[in-house]
């Protein structure tokens, strides 16, 4: 399957840096949008709030990620270290590498519509699970 040819590449490159994919991808998302929960991360990464546990754990354990008061006595939000920031901007250019690589066979058009599809694909997803949540 062509998601696990992928993951496997990327592994490779990430292990290099003492990451997996999905705690690139915890990072990744916590960059984009700042001081979320456990609970937020895992909806938005499709993952059990138990695998978020856990994943933050050692991205904290790391020094990646900083836990900080959230809106109520039991809520934390989650915020990336400077570490983290310059450890992604670090393994930005292996990926990129994988990704060309993946892609090579296709032409540049065929490779942007690919990741036009995708997008597609995965924001039709998120609005299933959003509308799941509200029946």
């Amino acid at each position: 399957m062509a998601s696990t040819v992928a993951t496997r590449r990327v592994d490779e490159q990430l292990v290099a840096y003492d990451l997996t994919v999905r705690q690139y991808g915890l990072l990744t998302q916590l960059s984009l949008e700042p001081e979320l929960t456990k609970a937020e991360l895992a909806r938005q990464l499709g993952i059990a709030r138990q695998s978020v546990h856990q994943l933050v754990n050692e991205l904290v354990e790391a020094g990646h990620v900083r836990r900080r008061p959230g809106a109520d006595d039991r809520s934390r939000r989650l915020e990336i270290t400077d570490t983290a920031h310059y450890l992604l901007a670090r393994v930005h250019e292996p990926l990129e590498r994988v990704e060309s690589e993946l892609l090579d066979d296709l032409a540049p058009d065929e490779a942007e519509t690919l990741r036009r599809l995708l997008q597609r694909v995965l924001a039709h997803a998120t609005d299933d699970e959003a509308w799941l949540r509200a029946c």
